[in-house]
């Protein structure tokens, strides 16, 4: 296995490098764009400077690509780029940061591992006072009946909710015979799904919609 490090700050890319040398994985570096663009095609894992990412768009990679920087050089990205990636703060406990990497196995080896992916709902926020709702802190405007549905999916999240539901819970009589569910979950996912580039309601098919755990 080959972990890509590239880091503009040759001190800390060093550190990291060591650790994953002295666990027998073998170690690529990179300290420009260029260099990365041709790591990565050689690399399975990729631990990567937010700062690269602030630059230029990344090169495309099929495996996974942990990102680190200081809360400021991670908050100057565009959410929607920052929910493609495993994202790390430093200052970076490394005991923690190798722990989180590797799963002791039953034959008492360690294999490398990357941490579980949030969901994009674990960064939804819905304010039920005020009827607003934020994704990763930045607001989304939403009108009665669009938050309505968004909290009832949000509140039932791993579960799939049926059009008569949803309909009987926020739509009047008078729309009871219309598409208008499917309808506002095209305003939803406008809002949401495309705004930011993430996959927040999916369609259970045979079933209703459904904003996973």
């Amino acid at each position: 296995m080959n972990v890509l490090i590239a880091a503009k700050d040759p001190v800390f890319a060093r550190m990291l490098a060591l650790e994953f040398e002295e666990k027998n994985i073998s170690v690529l570096s990179a300290s420009n764009a260029e260099e990365i663009g041709d790591a990565l095609s050689r690399a399975h894992i990729a631990i990567i400077d937010a700062r690269f990412l602030k630059e230029n768009t990344l090169p495309y990679f099929p495996y996974d690509i942990i990102l680190f920087g200081y809360p400021g050089e991670l908050a100057a990205i565009p959410t929607q780029e920052l929910t493609k990636y495993y994202t790390v703060t430093r200052p970076i406990d490394l005991e923690d940061f190798f722990a989180s990497l590797f799963v002791e196995e039953t034959d008492h080896q360690r294999i490398m591992r990357i941490p579980k992916r949030k969901s994009p709902s674990e960064s939804l926020a819905l304010d039920n006072e005020t009827r607003s709702a934020y994704y990763k802190g930045e607001k989304i405007s939403l009108t009665q009946k669009e938050y309505a549905l968004l909290a009832l999916l949000y509140q039932n999240r791993g579960t799939a909710i049926s059009r008569e539901r949803a309909l009987k819970e926020i739509f009047s009589d008078a729309e009871t015979k219309t598409n208008v569910v499917d309808v506002y979950i095209n305003y939803l996912r406008a809002k949401i799904d495309h705004r930011f580039d993430v996959r927040m309601i999916v369609t259970v098919r045979g079933l209703g919609y459904m904003i996973g755990k």
